[in-house]
């Protein structure tokens, strides 16, 4: 009987250690299942953040881009526009030389014409010339040379 009881309460002993094992068991897997799930939702977290900076990213690079290109766009005008006014003024030299050189020749023709006059007007009778006094052509030199 006493063996019995020994048996009963050994029994009992080990089922309650079996029990404790089982439980210890439990709670290890429960918390490597608790860790695993918490480093999974960091790992979605560090996921989500880094996608949201690689957007931001992606954005502030693009609004770069388009800045940059409205600068090259501003650069661009500003040199058509200089280009525009080089030209114009190169256009108005030359016209304005143009114009030099055209007086330039009708000045030289209206002398060669002068001068064939002075020519023809020889072969006619020459008409008296009157005469100034020297004082009156001294004073009109001085005019000539101002």
């Amino acid at each position: 009987m006493i063996g019995r009881e020994l048996n009963k309460v050994e029994h009992m002993a080990e089922k309650q250690r079996k029990f404790r094992v089982k439980e210890e068991e439990r709670r290890h897997r429960d918390h490597i299942r608790r860790k695993l799930s918490l480093c999974r939702q960091i790992e979605e977290e560090w996921k989500t953040k880094e996608m949201l900076l690689l957007s931001k990213i992606g954005g502030e690079i693009k609004r770069e881009a388009r800045v940059e290109e409205q600068r090259q766009k501003v650069r661009e005008e500003a040199h058509r526009k200089k280009q525009a006014l080089l030209e114009k003024k190169i256009s108005y030299h030359l016209q304005k030389m143009q114009r030099n050189d055209l007086q330039r020749e009708e000045s030289e023709g209206s002398i060669f014409e002068n001068k064939d006059q002075d020519n023809t007007e020889a072969s006619y009778p020459k008409i008296k010339k009157t005469t100034f006094s020297a004082g009156h052509q001294k004073s009109h030199q001085g005019q000539q040379r101002n």
